[in-house]
This record gives structure tokens, C-alpha cells and sequence, in this order.
């Protein structure tokens, strides 16, 4: 029995936390109505270039592909790597593919891919024990069940975003307001946002602005001031 492994008597519990994270559905529209009587192996290579652009895409954007069901994908920003700026990368990323499927039909005449993008923003529990690359689910929670419902909302060759999405990217992209959605699961109607375009330059231009005030700190910046101005009159201050 030599270099037998020895059976595990207990199974390591998943290590979770709850995060703030930045959902993202992507589906193809009307491409299983267009599948019914199409042989399989067209219908694998017509999803074939778009399941890579859809990947590229995401990775670029610093979002993680959570699963690929059919003709849609799910990603997740926020985890299990964390970006200051995950909800503008999301939005960016839904916005890049949407671009990028008109370049695939593009190039590849009679492809006649359209999608409908949604992107939500919310508490969810992350399993940080999982192997998102292995095609393990890792993110549970309303937000990934919400971030779905928005993407069937969304128009089509668009991207559809929720309340909080919005508050948190409005200095960054021209965003319209559709009208409000029954979705599914939900008790009353939910505001979406359609981005339309970008103010910046990912990475470049700085549109952030800081406008929380400095709360009990007058005397340290009067302090901090008069430093500063010696410094400028006369020699460096410590």
C-alpha cells in the first residue's frame, strides 16, 4: 500500500466573504430561435470566435469569467482580484464588446451576431475557495440574479446598468435613462441607465473628483499651511 493516498476524513470548509462586486451578463439575441435548425458544428463555430472575443475582452478589463452558458457569459469585477475602479472597467468592458461584435460580423460576413449587455453592482458572498479558471461558480447573491434580469432588459447592441452602477460612473460616461423595467423576482420597477459614451480615456484622463470635506482637522491644516508657506519663503519644513 505504499504511496496509497489516505483517504480525507473531513472536507475543508470554502473560505467566503462578502464583497462589493460588479456583475456582468452577456447574451446573444434571438441566436437560439437561429440554432433550432442549424447543424451543431455551425452553430459551435459561430460561438467559437465569439466566446474568445468575449474572454479577451473581459480579462482587458481586469473582469474574471465566472461561466459560459450557451450563448451567454457571466463575469465578475471586483473578485476575486479587486480594482479601485471596477464598476468603470465593467461598463468599459460591456461597451468594448458591444463594439467588438459588430467587428466580428464584420469580418465575417453572415455571422449576424447582436447582443444585449447588463452590468450590476451589489453585496455578494465570493467564495474565495473556488477555481473560477476551472469553470467553479464563485459569486452568489441578488446582484448576479439582478445584473441577469438588466442584460434581458438592455436594447438591443447595448449595455444596460442599475441605480448604483450609475451613481458611481456618471462623471465617466454620457449615460440615458430607459424607462424603468418590471424585472422579474423584483417588487417594483427598476431604474436603468444606458451608456452611450465615454468622457475619458481608460487609464489617462482623470475625471474623479474628492469632495468629501475634512471633518475636525482645521487646526492640522492650519498647521500644514503656515509649513507649507515657510517652506516656500524659506527653507524645508518637516
Amino acid at each position: 500500500m505504499c504511496g496509497t493516498p489516505f483517504a480525507s476524513t473531513t472536507s475543508a470548509a470554502p473560505v467566503q466573504e462578502r464583497k462589493v462586486v460588479t456583475v456582468m451578463f452577456c447574451d446573444l439575441v434571438g441566436f437560439t430561435s437561429a440554432s433550432e435548425s442549424a447543424d451543431p458544428e455551425d452553430v459551435q463555430s459561430r460561438l467559437a470566435a465569439y466566446h474568445s472575443m468575449l474572454r479577451t475582452e473581459i480579462v482587458r478589463y481586469g473582469g474574471t469569467v465566472e461561466k459560459f452558458i450557451g450563448d451567454a457569459v457571466m463575469a465578475v469585477f471586483g473578485a476575486p482580484a479587486a480594482h479601485e475602479d471596477d464598476l468603470e472597467r465593467a461598463v468599459r468592458a460591456g461597451l468594448r464588446i458591444v463594439e467588438a461584435t459588430t467587428e466580428l460580423n464584420e469580418q465575417q460576413p453572415g455571422l449576424d451576431l447582436q447582443v444585449r449587455v447588463g452590468v450590476n453592482t451589489g453585496e455578494a458572498l465570493v467564495n474565495l475557495s473556488a477555481h473560477p479558471e476551472l469553470g467553479e461558480g464563485f459569486v452568489t447573491g441578488d446582484v448576479v440574479n439582478t445584473a441577469s434580469r438588466l442584460q434581458g432588459a438592455a436594447p438591443v447592441g447595448g449595455v444596460a446598468v442599475g441605480q448604483q452602477t450609475h451613481e458611481a460612473t456618471k462623471t465617466i460616461f454620457d449615460y440615458v435613462e430607459l424607462s424603468p423595467a418590471d424585472l422579474k423576482g423584483k417588487s417594483e420597477k427598476v431604474r436603468l441607465f444606458h451608456p452611450v459614451a465615454t468622457r475619458s480615456r481608460f487609464g489617462t484622463d482623470l475625471t474623479r473628483t474628492h469632495t468629501t470635506p475634512l471633518v475636525g482637522r482645521e487646526i492640522d491644516l492650519a498647521l500644514l499651511k503656515g509649513a507649507f508657506d515657510k517652506a516656500l519663503s524659506e527653507a524645508p519644513q518637516v
